[in-house]
Parts: C-alpha cells; structure tokens; sequence
C-alpha cells in the first residue's frame, strides 16, 4: 500500500466519509482503531492555533497524546478545497533522519536521546523528537523552537525536500504521522476539510533500522479493547454492530460505558 511505503496517499473519498469516522478508519488502515478524535479545519473568527486560521503553517506533527502516545494516522477529508493556495506540504522523517545520520550524526543521536520541551497549542509535551511511548514518532511543533537541538534540526528540515500536495473537494489525505512532518500554504477564500486523527493498535510501518533503537510499546489488552468499543459507542457509532461485533448485548455494552465514564468522572474530580 502507498501510505506503508510512501508515508501519504490521496485517494477519491469514500461514500461514508466522515459520517462514521471509526469505520472509515477501519477500512483505510486495515485494522480497528483505539480512538478516533474528528475536527473541522477551516478558518475561525478570531483563531489563534494554526488549524483556525488561512495562514501559512510550518512543519509540525500532531502530537496529541491518547494513553501516552501521538496518533499514528491522520486523515484529511475534503469538502471545500480553498480557491488559491492551501496545499499540503509533507517532509519525509525518516529521509531526513537517514540525511542526519550521515551528516550530522551528533544531532541525529540528540533526536533519540535528548527529552526536549516541545510547545503545542493544545498544551506541552516533554520527550525526544523521535521517540513516544515505545514508539519510533516523531514530535515537533510548529512554533519556533527556544533549544539548541530545535534550531539545529528547523535548519535541517528547511533544507529537506517538499512534497507539496494540492488536495482537491472530494479527496482524501491520508498521512502517517509517526513519519511525515506534514504543514500548509497560505490560503484565500474557504477552506473546509475535517481531519480525523487515529490511534492504532501497531504503528503503519516500521522502519527497517530505527525501530530497533526503541522499546517496545506494549500490546493492547482486553481492557484497552472494551474501552476503544465504549469510545466508539460515545463518539455515534451504531451499538448493535459494536455489541455484535465484541460477542455481546448491547445491555453489557452500555453497562461497559456506565463504568468507563464513572471511572472519569472520579478521575477528573477534584
């Protein structure tokens, strides 16, 4: 598949995208999600983040952590390309890892080792740029860096190639963001997609050499199972094909959700 080989490929959108995000992410990954978080990107009055705005954004990663890691696929649907401009541009990460492994290979091992403070707006993340949760991902921001490694490696990615992808109405991003730094062109007129951002239970693909510098993150158990099911049952999928497909009621599915959002209630208690 391109999207293993490649890191990115645009397809025609399906019929269902994106009335049923977990199904549609099912069928473009090949395997059921842990979770699926749904937002429209489109220009909002007064938007501060980059997602809210028609201006040029730098190369980032979406770096929302779900269970201690960042989402392995993002998905961009189509519903309004912009008039002029908008693109998408991707860099390759594990290109430009390869590049600094030859040509600067003090700040390639940094890149492993180093935990640095990455700012977001959705909040702060603390670890190495390419490691996350026993995972080979990478993790940058798309504000300037204030650290000598992230000045270092926003000189290296200004020197990297681009692709740069013009994603017409009725198209489909599909980008793994474990690997892809991925960012856009200025923009004029509107501009709508929604962007599903995925969690898998195993990352799209390994990369031959550098997933082996990082531990294993461990496979999801039965519990992680129940609560993809409860999340998917909140979030407006059908529970008669969640219930039938977990070998269950939909009396003990609902009964799964009253205990799971119990649970984070006490959680966020204060």
């Amino acid at each position: 598949m391109t999207l293993a080989t490649q890191g990115y490929a645009v397809l025609a959108a399906p019929a269902e995208a994106p009335h049923d995000p977990w199904l549609l992410v099912e069928r473009l990954a090949g395997v059921r999600p842990r979770m699926v978080e749904r937002q429209a990107i489109r220009p909002l009055p007064g938007g501060t983040s980059f997602a809210a705005s028609s201006g040029f954004t730098p190369f980032h990663t979406d770096s929302q952590d779900y269970l201690g890691a960042p989402p392995a696929l993002q998905v961009m649907i189509c519903r309004r390309a912009a008039p002029a401009g908008g693109a998408t541009r991707l860099v390759d990460g594990w290109a430009l890892l390869e590049q600094l492994e030859r040509d600067d290979h003090a700040l390639f091992e940094a890149l492993f080792a180093v935990a640095r403070h990455h700012r977001f707006y959705f909040g702060d993340v603390r670890r190495p740029t390419v490691v996350a949760a026993g995972l080979l991902a990478w993790t940058h921001s798309p504000l300037p860096p204030s650290d000598p490694i992230g000045r270092s490696l926003d000189a290296a990615l200004a020197r990297a190639p681009v692709i740069e992808l013009p994603i017409r109405d009725g198209e489909i991003l599909l980008v793994d963001n474990h690997r892809m730094l991925h960012g856009r062109t200025a923009f004029t007129g509107e501009r709508d997609f929604t962007r599903l951002l995925a969690w898998l239970p195993a990352p799209l693909a390994e990369h031959p050499r550098y997933g082996a510098r990082v531990a294993r993150r461990p496979a999801p158990t039965s519990a992680d199972a129940r609560l993809a099911a409860v999340l998917e049952l909140v979030l407006g999928a059908p529970p008669a094909r969640i219930a039938a497909r977990e070998g269950i009621s939909e009396a003990e599915l609902y009964a799964w959700r009253t205990r799971a959002l119990a649970a984070a209630r006490d959680a966020l208690d204060d």
